[in-house]
């Protein structure tokens, strides 16, 4: 179900990002700021949540045959969610075809083109796989995430809150994969921690947190949801056995990325 909780993180970051820059962190969880948060969205942000279900699709999916190859063979009702999370946002977008008559190839490479460069350069240097992709791959990963939710805002890297999005999904893969070890060492997956050891990418970890909470002191306005979710993180891995079981830490990790903008 990782598939859909991701989808729908995205799309709700979306909606609180464009309830926080009409109305300021403070009313961010009101009913009429976040119901105009969703009257705001446009056809582009339904295409960018197609790609989103259709990566973390295609992710599974690969894994699906990796795991299949070292002769764990997955369930058939797995593939099965597998192909149905594929194939949905295909019907969905159907649904919205014939109303699709502003977006045109140019306007959706101008748009997308932080977020697009982002992901090609996260397909280069994981091809390239090694010590290369598990360094920068994190990096390419928060670009392309943060770049995409604000795709429609003018120069968003003079945004402290976009730089301050870059940090928090740095953050964030950083600590699925801190979780992952293990799956990733059966697998001989790209994890960054097994790459360059704990001490570096801890002492990394504290820096960047650092940097959050200068960021979010910076904030005319500040809500706690940052400091919370910084909070979070550094609990759920001080005390990892609590949100081992079923892997809960997966659901934790990305859906609390929601308090970042709350």
């Amino acid at each position: 179900m990782g598939i859909p909780l991701v989808a729908a993180v995205f799309i709700l970051l979306r909606v609180l990002l464009l309830s926080r820059l009409s109305s300021g962190p403070t009313n961010v969880l009101s009913e009429g700021t976040v119901l105009n948060g969703f009257r705001q969205l446009h056809l582009a942000d339904f295409l960018l949540l197609s790609c989103c279900i259709w990566v973390y699709t295609v992710d599974f999916f690969k894994d699906v045959l990796h795991w299949d190859a070292l002769g764990f063979s997955m369930r058939s009702w797995q593939v099965f969610w597998v192909l149905f999370w594929g194939l949905m946002p295909f019907f969905g977008l159907l649904l919205v075809a014939p109303f699709i008559t502003v977006l045109s190839v140019t306007v959706v490479s101008s748009a997308f083109r932080w977020a697009i460069l982002g992901g090609m350069g996260y397909v280069f240097v994981h091809r390239l796989g090694g010590k290369i992709s598990a360094l920068l791959g994190p990096f390419l990963i928060a670009f392309t995430f943060a770049f995409a939710l604000f795709w429609d805002v003018s120069g968003p890297w003079e945004l402290p809150l976009c730089r301050q999005g870059v940090l928090v999904f740095i953050l964030n893969v950083w600590v699925m994969q801190w979780f992952e070890q293990d799956k990733d060492g059966v697998s001989h997956s790209t994890n960054i921690w097994r790459s360059f050891g704990t001490r570096g990418l801890t002492i990394s970890m504290v820096a960047v947190t650092a940097c959050l909470m200068v960021l979010w002191g910076g904030q005319a306005q500040r809500s706690w949801g940052l400091p919370a979710l910084l909070l979070l993180y550094w609990t759920i891995m001080w005390f990892p056995n609590i949100v081992r079981p079923f892997r809960l830490y997966r659901l934790i990790i990305d859906g609390g990325l929601l308090l970042w903008l709350l």
